[in-house]
């Protein structure tokens, strides 16, 4: 009997997909599932609300070019109000939904609390919004990672920078939160070996903070350095912005969640100019700086393919967001490649294997995993006439 052309071309694709996924595959996945938790609503809602299209962006993308290993994504993505039971009950139930192959967490709070359950069937590979520095133990949390350096690391880095610049005094001002308290230790003791004077250890709250008293104290102290830790989108402004009206020429400096163009610029447009010439520390480019990132190039165009009315800037916690995800994909990738079984302990430790890998622009040097982290960050600087963060240090490693 002839054999149809419809037949043979049906039959053509299914070889080319057998093919294309290595036989521990083949038979049994349809889907490679990956959970999330964000704060869509509560007190962080605007950073889950940014962060959110990466999820569903990477999804798109990965399926129209044909999957991982010839099997499509599927991303399923949940509020959690940034209370960690929330998202562990998330992803309980994303565990119930059957094979989970990644999960997304949203603080650290949500790492903390779902790690000592990490194990057996219910180990997956994990990251997170958090730059927590408990989670750079491979020993003690054998799944979770994080796309980037230390809280830890980028107190460092600022350090490193201070001293660079000549500065001799520095203020730690931070939130009574886990997220604010965890460099201080740290970064006392670098500030010692770097022979800088730590002259005020100041805590405040993590919202409704009393302004004008801690600025009293900073005036008191007068370092040439305030290094800012444990906040988002609110009271490290308005310190900044008492302290200029006081008078104070202390500089001010910030980690990765007080480094959003976006919100410079909205304080900037709604109160002046008091913003010039903060500082932080970035572990990522800025996605306008895109000479050396062809992940950035591609990336806009796919943006602006999907909505010509892109405007051109990806925020920062979108960009986090999505290199955790890209992360995840080379490690799949790796795995499958060398045909084993798509499993937690496969997938991290082919995440753990990476070495010089090109990141695409993301990362000034060559990615090199060390302690389930990604020890590179530069300093930038904010410009209230360009409404830009540009480098004033070259990259730092730790």
């Amino acid at each position: 009997m002839a054999i149809k052309r419809r037949t043979l071309l049906q039959a053509g694709a299914a070889l080319t997909a057998a093919v294309a996924a290595p036989s521990i595959v083949r038979a049994e996945t349809k889907v490679w599932r990956v959970g999330a938790s964000l704060p869509m609503t509560g007190p962080f809602a605007t950073a889950g609300q940014l962060v959110a299209p990466a999820f569903a962006e990477f999804e798109t993308v990965v399926n129209d070019n044909g999957g991982i290993g010839g099997i499509p994504i599927k991303i399923e993505v949940e509020d959690s109000g940034y209370i960690p039971k929330n998202a562990l009950a998330n992803f309980q139930r994303a565990l119930a939904g059957g094979d989970l192959h990644y999960y997304f967490g949203d603080s650290t709070g949500f790492m903390e609390l779902v790690g000592p359950s990490l194990k057996g069937d219910q180990a997956v590979m994990m990251g997170s919004t958090s730059f927590a520095s408990v989670l750079a133990n491979p020993k003690e949390r054998p799944y979770q990672y994080m796309a980037g350096p230390t809280y830890e690391d980028q107190f460092e880095i600022l350090l490193r920078d201070v001293a660079a610049k000549g500065g001799k005094t520095v203020a730690f001002i931070y939130s009574d939160t886990e997220f604010g308290r965890d460099p201080i230790a740290h970064g006392k003791k670098i500030a010692a070996e770097l022979g800088l004077k730590v002259v005020l250890d100041e805590v405040t709250k993590a919202a409704g903070a009393d302004i004008e008293s801690h600025v009293t104290k900073l005036a008191q102290a007068n370092p040439d350095y305030a290094l800012l830790q444990g906040y988002v989108t609110g009271v490290w402004p308005q310190l900044i912005g008492a302290a200029r009206a006081f008078g104070l020429k202390t500089q001010f400096m910030g980690t990765f969640w007080a480094m959003e163009k976006v919100v410079a610029d909205k304080v900037t447009a709604q109160a002046g100019p008091f913003l010039d010439g903060y500082q932080g520390v970035m572990p990522y480019r800025y996605f306008y700086d895109q000479e050396n990132a062809p992940y950035y190039r591609e990336l806009a165009a796919q943006k602006k393919a999907a909505n010509p009315d892109f405007p051109g800037y990806v925020v920062t916690w979108e960009l986090e967001g999505r290199l955790n995800l890209e992360i995840w994909k080379k490690s799949m990738e790796m795995t499958l490649e060398a045909n084993k079984e798509i499993n937690a302990d496969n997938l991290m430790a082919s995440f753990r294997s990476i070495k010089d890998w090109d990141s695409g622009g993301f990362f000034g040097a060559p990615v090199t995993i060390k302690d389930h982290k990604i020890g590179q960050g530069r300093v930038y600087r904010y410009s209230a006439e360009t409404k830009l963060f540009t480098p004033s240090s070259d990259w730092f490693t730790t």
